[in-house]
């Protein structure tokens, strides 16, 4: 009899205690997480993914030349919805290096709404170019940065080429920057989505671009390296910045 009692007792001991832990439990909500959307920039030539260092290729002059480097910032993201609102990402700067690998960048919490038209500036504004150095892609050490009275370089392409003039290889440098008139390169690029971006509730959408190198040589004016082998500015920068201003488009979109 003592042995059933010592039974009963401990059983309900036991069902006391699971009962407290199910009363005292905290149950924590799922919190719906904002949209995000992923931009992916695949860099080719000759409409084939670009292969750095190693590969030489033509460009519409008929020069040879390969690329050691292909950096340039994308900022003031702006996205516009159906309804014609449009939705400006805060503190917008962001930086791509080909070479080094460096080709996506994500966009929290995006407002919900279906997305036809993608905004951005290939560049930094002027604002942020005479705050002095920063910090996150903004960084000096970047290296996209010349100093505090000229700001940034918005677009960096090096490598080394050959022609008939130049049978040897030799090297070439475009660092583009400037946001001052005459000299603002700053360009603003549109692109009208023919699928639209889909922005929901704990949705991570993607965003393909390509970058053809080919139209850093062309249109409107073709590029030779003789001309353009050294570039840092006035005249020569503007025909390149305008050269490259077209040089992205969507490949595609996964909602």
């Amino acid at each position: 009899m003592f042995k059933i009692k010592a039974f009963i007792s401990l059983l309900f001991l036991s069902l006391l205690i699971v009962s407290c832990k199910k009363d005292n439990e905290i149950v924590v909500p799922d919190v719906a997480k904002q949209p995000t959307v992923t931009f992916n920039f695949k860099a080719l030539v000759d409409n084939a993914p670009l292969v750095p260092n190693t590969k030489w290729y033509k460009n519409a002059n008929n020069d040879s030349f390969c690329v050691t480097k292909l950096n340039y910032y994308i900022s003031n993201l702006k996205f516009r919805r159906d309804d014609g609102s449009v939705y400006s990402e805060p503190n917008s700067y962001h930086i791509i290096k080909h070479v080094e690998g460096v080709t996506s960048f994500t966009v929290l919490d995006l407002p919900e709404g279906n997305y036809n038209q993608i905004e951005f500036l290939i560049g930094v504004d002027s604002l942020r170019n005479i705050s002095g150095s920063q910090t996150g892609d903004l960084s000096p050490d970047s290296l996209m940065f010349w100093d505090w009275s000229t700001g940034y370089i918005f677009f960096k392409f090096e490598g080394q080429y050959k022609n008939t003039t130049t049978p040897v290889a030799d090297y070439y440098s475009m660092h583009i920057g400037g946001f001052k008139a005459p000299d603002n390169f700053i360009k603003k690029c549109t692109f009208n989505l023919s699928t639209h971006l889909i922005a929901e509730k704990n949705k991570r959408s993607k965003v393909f671009y390509n970058t053809s190198i080919n139209e850093i040589f062309t249109n409107p004016i073709i590029v030779d390296f003789n001309t353009y082998a050294s570039v840092g500015g006035g005249r020569k920068a503007q025909q390149i910045s305008d050269n490259y201003q077209d040089m992205f488009t969507v490949d595609h979109i996964e909602n």
